[in-house]
């Protein structure tokens, strides 16, 4: 018997994916499915593999903790899915939310008492994982002690290889070539599936130029923090630039597969 295949998509806080969500739960509906631990606990290959196999409905799902890369198994064959954001742009999207979230988190909190500098370094005193190579943090932990340590050269070269194994990766600033690229894998195992463009949970405008990000933020925050960001966000920016390249590549095959 042919193995089932099941949609993982890894959804990094504030990178588009609510919005992949949706779209998702637009084809699949109740063949998709959220996970998550409670307290933000990550989740291993071994939970995932266990969620899989109670779920047997499930088509696809999404995860803000899912480690990479899947597990596979005789009976299903894991597609990764994950999306990386330009991290300077990441962290304005992330206070706009937590300043109009309807929660009691110490980041709302926070965000709704403070500016938007005072927040950011509220922040690095805080959370410094948060605001500093999360996403190479992200994609290169794998089980739970990995919660709060600070990503090196070593992460980065296992969150680039973790990266590389993902059937699907995209940008947030490319958020439509994503939809495209998704929909094209996708169609080897669902001949009609159709990944509709919604932006959901959205809190400023994309600017695709870096530099452009990076001059609004010293606007805001002022030289010297915005290169205190810069610095504690070299690797994610390494990462973000692979995602890139990799989007680049992958979308090659879909304009000569095009009529």
């Amino acid at each position: 018997m042919e193995s089932q295949a099941i949609l993982i998509h890894h959804h990094i806080f504030k990178n588009a994916g609510t919005s992949f969500c949706y779209a998702l739960k637009q084809y699949f509906q109740n063949r998709f499915l959220e996970y998550d631990l409670p307290n933000s606990r990550i989740i291993t290959q071994k939970d995932l593999g266990n969620f899989i196999q109670e779920h047997p409905e499930a088509l696809a799902i999404s995860g803000h903790h899912i480690c990479l890369p899947t597990p596979q198994n005789a009976n299903y064959q894991a597609i990764s899915s994950i999306l990386l954001r330009n991290p300077f742009s990441r962290i304005k999207s992330i206070y706009k939310f937590e300043q109009k979230q309807q929660a009691h988190t110490p980041g709302a909190i926070q965000a709704k008492k403070l500016n938007f500098k005072d927040y950011v370094l509220w922040r690095l005193e805080a959370t410094p994982n948060m605001l500093g190579n999360y996403q190479t943090h992200y994609c290169s932990r794998s089980k739970p002690a990995d919660i709060c340590k600070q990503p090196t050269e070593e992460e980065l070269e296992i969150a680039i290889a973790n990266l590389k194994t993902c059937a699907i990766v995209g940008t947030v600033e490319r958020y439509e070539n994503f939809l495209q690229l998704a929909s094209q894998h996708l169609r080897q195992f669902y001949p009609d599936i159709t990944l509709g463009y919604m932006r959901l949970n959205r809190t400023s405008q994309l600017q695709e130029n870096a530099e452009d990000i990076k001059t609004n933020l010293v606007e805001e925050l002022g030289e010297e923090l915005v290169a205190d960001l810069e610095a504690k966000n070299q690797l994610d920016m390494k990462l973000y630039y692979v995602a890139e390249q990799i989007v680049n590549y992958n979308l090659k095959s879909v304009t000569i597969a095009s009529p």
